[in-house]
């Protein structure tokens, strides 16, 4: 039977019983059953990647292996912990099982933070970036990859994501523009001389309270670390830290950009207004109308 009657045949049965979760929205049962099919054949490639590319030809071997690996991700095992990929601003990241996931939802913060080191920093020489909350370092790595005038700081308090994040920094070739620490928020970064001299903060933090992490799906919950989405009783523990510790670091005019989740921009954003060090606070919206990246300029120097 030729591959592509048994590609349909396979597609079929996956539409019928496949769940994608709406955080996870750029998957479907097409680039699911060919980064599946791909990740049989040896070829690791994210869901975005395996839909650019040819199929390979299957051995008898790899429609085993294709087997489990249905069966798994249909079991509810993460499509990304299956190929080891995960595409985020057009680069397929390195993951393992156990790590989180970076989502497309993030692109916002990652491309906002882009956007303004291309239009306000590009006759920069050096621009110091730090990315908390780094993770497998999505945001920090996306920046170094389209801006080539940074130095980007990553730091998050769980070692695997650390580990995964100086892989990734290999992968892409990005050693010497990006450093990772295991290490919470800003402490490895006091003794770096950085306060005052930072131009750019940028972090994805975990955001959802204690009490709704448990409630998170199952594929989310098995799989991924809670400490990667639980941010204390309210949901805003790590928010409080961001806003009031970032002007120690900031230069003047240097700008503090971070992700929110859904409700919590209105409230963030009062908080960033009601803080004198923080002046042009910018609302930036998801396509569904939700504030989900607060981006706030540096103003005021030495009254916090």
């Amino acid at each position: 039977m030729p591959q592509k009657v048994v590609f349909g045949n396979i597609l079929e049965r996956i539409e019928k019983q496949l769940t994608v979760l709406t955080d996870k929205s750029e998957e479907n049962a097409h680039n699911t059953l060919s980064a599946l099919w791909h990740t049989a054949a040896g070829n690791r490639v994210s869901a975005i990647s395996a839909n650019q590319i040819d199929l390979p030809f299957l051995e008898s071997a790899h429609f085993e292996i294709l087997d489990e690996l249905i069966k798994d991700r249909l079991m509810g095992v993460p499509l990304a912990h299956l190929t080891e990929r995960q595409n985020f601003m057009g680069l397929d990241y390195i993951l393992n099982k156990g790590l989180y996931i970076p989502r497309k939802e993030t692109e916002l913060l990652a491309g906002t933070t882009i956007d303004l080191l291309l239009t306000n920093y590009q006759r920069e020489e050096k621009v110091t970036v730090i990315d908390l909350c780094t993770g497998i370092g999505t945001i920090a790595l996306a920046i170094a990859h389209y801006c080539k005038n940074t130095v980007v700081l990553g730091s998050d308090i769980y070692q695997p994501a650390i580990d995964a994040a100086k892989i990734n920094a290999k992968h892409f070739g990005l050693e010497k523009l990006v450093t990772f620490y295991n290490s919470d928020m800003f402490d490895p970064f006091e003794m770096l001389n950085l306060k005052n001299k930072t131009d750019i903060i940028v972090s994805a933090p975990p955001y959802i309270s204690s009490v709704k992490v448990k409630q998170m799906a199952r594929e989310i919950a098995d799989h991924e670390p809670s400490k990667a989405f639980d941010a204390g009783p309210l949901g805003l523990s790590i928010f409080n830290k961001l806003i009031s510790i970032s002007p120690d670091y900031l230069r003047k005019n240097g700008y503090l950009i971070f992700e929110c989740g859904l409700g919590q921009g209105e409230f963030l954003s009062k908080r960033l207004n009601s803080n004198a060090n923080y002046g042009e606070i910018t609302e930036i919206f998801d396509k569904h109308g939700n504030i989900r990246v607060l981006k706030a300029r540096m103003v005021n120097k030495g009254n916090h």
